[in-house]
């Protein structure tokens, strides 16, 4: 099933996540806020899903040179959270030219009621605001329904 969600030119970001700075797995600091002024797809998925995201950003970063992405690795609801061994984990199984910010608390989940156990694409504006969001790995199907609004976007 495919689902996209186009949400109006006036979603607000819940709970400050756009100023929620995050840090990856090699300890740089990055935000929502800080790529205020381009188009962002902002990919929120579980840990020990973070296979599921590689051809989403191959397809849509060799699409779109000027998109700006954010992954974020939502830590497992359950059981305690040990902050160096996921970073030591990404750092290994992560190719170092992909940052992956580490969301400890699930704010991005949790403000957005998101289902990590898939990827979950969020796109917004220049301004900020959300402009529409997308569940599931890569797809022909699913790469079709969110390129309209990345170009819409893009071109403004």
């Amino acid at each position: 099933m495919l689902l996209l969600v186009l949400c109006g030119a006036g979603s607000a970001l819940a709970d400050g996540i756009d100023t929620l700075q995050l840090r990856d797995q090699f300890g740089a600091v990055d935000s929502l806020a800080a790529h205020r002024g381009a188009v962002v797809v902002a990919v929120v998925v579980d840990v020990r899903r973070l296979s599921t995201i590689q051809r989403w950003g191959e397809e849509l970063g060799g699409r779109y040179p000027a998109l700006h992405f954010l992954n974020i690795a939502q830590m497992p609801a359950e059981g305690p959270v040990d902050m160096a061994r996921v970073t030591a984990t990404l750092q290994k199984r992560v190719p170092a030219t992909v940052p992956v910010l580490i969301d400890i608390e699930r704010r991005w989940a949790t403000s957005h009621r998101l289902d990590t156990a898939a990827p979950n694409l969020l796109v917004f504006d220049r301004e900020g605001r959300l402009a529409g969001q997308l569940r599931g790995r890569f797809s022909a199907e699913r790469a079709a329904a969110i390129t309209p609004l990345i170009d819409r976007l893009l071109a403004q």
